[in-house]
């Protein structure tokens, strides 16, 4: 499908590509992978020719599509999100517009006669083209995949002009998912998605028919994706089978094995040069002497093998020991003016505590952090540090705290303890600063490497309580690992913003989630929320749960339709122009289509009975699962472990229960739509 050949690329005399070759075929999964500034985001724009080569060639297999997903960049204005995404799909559009026009002339020459009979066999062709393109499921696959990416129905008329750079870019990549091209190239598409989008993104691309080029710093995402590791590597690519952790194993093993036969050389070169030394003027042994000058000019030397940086291990300072309950909230509620983020919050933290803080992208996970930081108040309900407490708080915008006239070196040296000065470099080292970088003055780094820099003077603080909103962005999987090992060593209490899935698992003891404006604790690892997650997110694909469908007696049926609900139904697909068509399909099948719906009322009314019957069975269930959840919100219940583990029981049989009643009840509806 793509090739790259003897390709070569190089930026002010260095070269970033030399002789690199490379084979994509139909149905790969690839991560491509390297150090940063290795040139990954380079490859793909060379191969979507935005960049030309120095020399060598791309080829690309006849007719196939390529889309690109760049890290940032895009921002889209002037439609509402659904026709924004919608309008990936212009094959559908011009058959639309060709279908209007025809529509358009039927109507004012409603006459028959050749012309006619010719516009009728036109619309004809077109109606079942646009069937063919999936036409009629084409609003149905826009809320789909709108939906799956983290938007609301609510928010499909909304300007595209209002949303925020994370969102911008999951509009792109939905356009991109819609497009289904040959060859999709991702970078770093997890970088704004919350942990529900991220895991019905990876069974999107998992299902996806084409081939995959993923970049990411995500080692979860990968492992689930890729089934090849394509790793950049003094200027050229090498390929391995697997996913990423097979390739770290894989990768070891070869420079390990690199390094042994480089040390196995130069011992024999050092062996045979000793013997020339030795025996350069001794007549009688000069022809063996010559034969080994031969011998090592001839000899094809191995470059010395890349250093793999070592894992760097940091620690974070000893802090005094706080009391036993080192935070607590009670009764908190949060307002932007009319807008309720959240409301009668409590949650207690005791010493060592080590927790996660997840919920969808705009729960109020970042405005929650910073009210148990201290730095912004609630709206009402009270925040209490504990005894002894001493508070550390990261997040991207704590970068704007750094000096901006110092150099790097000179603001993480800044208020160091004496006895990790000579550590310092190495500390800069783990976070993406080594040689000349070290001297560079903040003001010119980017949003990226100052919050690296930031996180990296947080490991110098003591601390016993420390608060992470989304530590691990701008890190790459070495820096993570870094970080993550510090935190398992550190001995104080954390709360971590994150969807970084690897990151979190086997490091925290308790999850909390931001859900509907309050706060559900799963006491447990989070491989085990997980676990529960994945459930939840693999539910019927489309298909609401009976709550949401169930009419609200606040609305009385009376609010605004979803997309999503409108997209079953192909009528509103096609505008006006269905009119004609579905007038005149009712006139050739009216006779039919009444037989069948008198045949089919007797089984529908028995459906009906049958769903609203469920329905009855589901409310107590859902009932006794709220009741719960807000007893889950409260952290006095896991006081006594006996009570905690039977809640936690009874809460696993009573979803387990309701997922099979939501199952049976999106049978039967389905059934009754069809």
């Amino acid at each position: 499908m793509l090739q790259l050949i003897n390709l070569s690329l190089s930026f002010g005399g260095q070269d970033l590509f030399r002789n690199l070759n490379w084979y994509l075929r139909k149905g790969d999964r690839v991560g491509l992978v390297g150090p940063n500034g290795a040139g990954k985001t380079t490859l793909f724009r060379l191969i979507t020719g935005q960049v030309e080569p120095d020399t060598g060639a791309i080829q690309r297999g006849r007719e196939v599509t390529i889309g690109y997903l760049p890290q940032e960049g895009i921002e889209v204005a002037g439609r509402s999100l659904f026709a924004e995404v919608r309008a990936a799909l212009p094959q559908l559009a011009e058959i639309q517009r060709e279908l209007t026009v025809i529509h358009d002339a039927l109507e004012q020459n409603p006459l028959e006669g050749e012309e006619h009979d010719e516009l009728i066999a036109r619309y004809g062709d077109l109606q079942h083209r646009f069937e063919e393109l999936g036409g009629f499921r084409a609003d149905a696959e826009v809320a789909k995949v709108l939906t799956g990416l983290g938007f609301h129905d609510t928010q499909f008329d909304q300007p595209t002009a209002t949303f925020s750079g994370g969102w911008q870019m999951r509009i792109a990549l939905a356009k991109l998912l819609l497009q289904q091209p040959d060859v999709l190239l991702l970078d770093e598409p997890t970088n704004h998605l919350d942990l529900e989008s991220l895991l019905w993104l990876e069974n999107y691309l998992r299902a996806y028919a084409g081939s995959i080029v993923i970049i990411s710093h995500d080692r979860e995402f990968l492992d689930r994706i890729v089934n090849r590791i394509v790793a950049l590597h003094r200027q050229t690519l090498l390929e391995y089978t697997g996913n990423y952790s097979a390739f770290e194993r894989q990768f070891e093993e070869a420079i390990a094995a690199h390094q042994k036969a480089y040390e196995e050389q130069q011992e024999e070169i050092a062996r045979v040069q000793r013997f020339i030394d030795t025996f350069r003027y001794n007549a009688r042994k000069s022809s063996q002497v010559q034969s080994r000058v031969k011998q090592l000019d001839k000899l094809e030397r191995l470059e010395p093998p890349q250093q793999v940086p070592k894992g760097v291990k940091f620690h974070f300072p000893a802090a005094p020991r706080g009391g036993r309950v080192v935070l607590e909230l009670r009764d908190v509620s949060k307002r932007y003016d009319s807008l309720e983020v959240f409301s009668g919050l409590n949650l207690i933290l005791e010493r060592g505590d080590r927790v996660a803080l997840v919920g969808v992208n705009g729960a109020g996970k970042s405005t929650l952090s910073r009210i148990l930081a201290g730095v912004e108040p609630p709206t009402s309900g009270t925040r209490q540090l504990g005894h002894q407490v001493e508070l550390d708080y990261y997040a991207q915008q704590q970068a704007d705290r750094l000096q901006s006239d110092s150099t790097v070196y000179e603001e993480i040296a800044r208020g160091a303890r004496f006895e990790v000065v000579p550590e310092l470099r190495t500390l800069l080292g783990a976070f993406l600063f080594s040689g000349d970088a070290v001297n560079k003055k903040v003001a010119v780094l980017s949003g990226g490497e100052k919050s690296r820099l930031a996180l990296a003077k947080m490991l110098l603080q003591p601390s016993n309580v420390l608060l992470l909103d989304e530590p691990t962005n701008h890190l790459d999987m070495r820096t993570k690992d870094v970080l993550r090992e510090a935190l398992l060593q550190y001995r104080g209490t954390f709360v971590i913003v994150s969807h970084d899935r690897y990151f979190l698992k086997g490091l925290v003891t308790k999850v909390l989630e931001m859900r509907d404006g309050h706060l559900v604790v799963y006491p447990g690892t989070f491989e085990e929320f997980l676990e529960w997650k994945e459930r939840e997110v693999q539910g019927p694909a489309g298909v609401q749960s009976p709550k949401s469908r169930v009419q609200s007696p606040e609305t009385n049926g009376q609010g605004p339709k979803s997309k999503g609900a409108v997209a079953a139904d192909p009528t509103p697909i096609l505008s006006g122009v269905d009119a004609t068509l579905a007038a005149i399909q009712d006139a050739k099948r009216g006779k039919q289509r009444y037989v069948q719906q008198k045949a089919s009322r007797s089984e529908q009314q028995k459906r009906e009975k049958r769903l609203a019957e469920i329905e009855r069975q589901i409310a107590p269930l859902e009932a006794r699962k709220t009741a719960i959840e807000s007893m889950m919100g409260d952290g006095a219940v896991f006081s006594d472990p006996q009570q905690a583990r039977t809640i936690a029981a009874e809460y696993e049989t009573l979803k387990l229960k309701l997922d099979e009643q939501y199952r049976v009840w999106s049978t039967v509806a389905e059934e009754m739509e069809a």
